[in-house]
């Protein structure tokens, strides 16, 4: 199958601003159930300069910059991938790592918002059932996609996770972070991912985000408390990182007095096509 995705990235400024470097986190990243057959991004007005990098945390990203100023900046981004049906549950849990892995996932175990009583008594009681770090994942992810309205929220923050889990709703990463901060209390790795997820069911498609938890033997296991599964096929990851602040898929800044306006449009669906060899 060949899923195709096409991105648009629109500012609109009400005066002349000069651009400072931005970062674009607009490629797929590795994963092993999509070959990439095509990945194009088209900036306009051209940009300086427009180079593939890689960050820290392996995300790739393209660098751009301008020498001139700007009233208004689109980004246009169109992608291929053949993608291939796999069990998301296809692998053994290991009782130790095959190489010590203490260190590198230690930003992953960063909580950096406190838990409440009431968030910490909902985690113990997933605890009651299962000492498995597997089962609590996939329980905690069911859990919240059943019982958390999942609402789209265009504000660029986070919510606070004690309100998010007083509410009983939150946007995909708003979600997602609640569950990452609670995993990491009870020391389970987990990171934020932002990407593309398509639903078949669905008319009308925007950048989602959701889990990705780090067990032994596994690796990173992609799970989305959005819909309370782990992740399918149908996900295409862009970047990775331990805080959803870093995986923005336009990162950067400008000098001047303008306000900006913001417009993207997402569009998802198959297409057809052969398989390359």
């Amino acid at each position: 199958m060949i899923l195709e995705v096409n991105h648009r990235t629109h500012y609109a400024y009400t005066e002349a601003i000069f651009p400072e470097p931005s970062h674009l986190y607009l490629h797929p990243a590795v994963r092993p159930h999509f070959h990439v057959r095509d990945h194009q991004i088209q900036v306009y007005p051209k940009p300086s300069g427009l180079s593939p990098r890689m960050d820290v945390e392996n995300n790739t990203f393209y660098q751009m910059w301008f020498n001139g100023t700007l009233t208004s900046l689109t980004i246009d981004t169109s992608l291929r991938v053949d993608i291939v049906p796999y069990n998301p549950f296809d692998f053994l849990l290991e009782t130790e790592p095959r190489t010590p892995h203490q260190e590198a996932v230690v930003p992953y175990l960063q909580v950096t918002e406190k838990l409440t009583s009431a968030m910490l008594a909902w985690s113990m009681s997933i605890l009651e059932v299962t000492s498995d770090n597997l089962i609590f994942v996939t329980m905690m992810a069911r859990e919240i996609g059943e019982h958390w309205e999942h609402v789209l929220r265009y504000e660029a923050d986070l919510l606070p996770i004690d309100l998010c889990f007083t509410s009983k709703k939150g946007s995909c990463r708003d979600l997602s972070w609640m569950m990452i901060q609670v995993l990491r209390h009870h020391q389970i790795p987990a990171r934020f991912v932002s990407g593309y997820a398509f639903n078949p069911e669905l008319e009308g498609h925007e950048l989602h985000g959701w889990v990705e938890v780090w067990l032994k033997g596994a690796g990173w296991v992609a799970v989305d408390p959005s819909a309370g599964l782990l992740a399918t096929e149908y996900y295409i990851p862009l970047a990775a990182s331990y805080h959803p602040a870093n995986t923005l898929p336009v990162q950067g800044a400008f000098r001047g007095q303008a306000s900006a306006k913001l417009t993207t449009s997402v569009d998802i669906g198959l297409v057809a096509g052969n398989s390359p060899d």
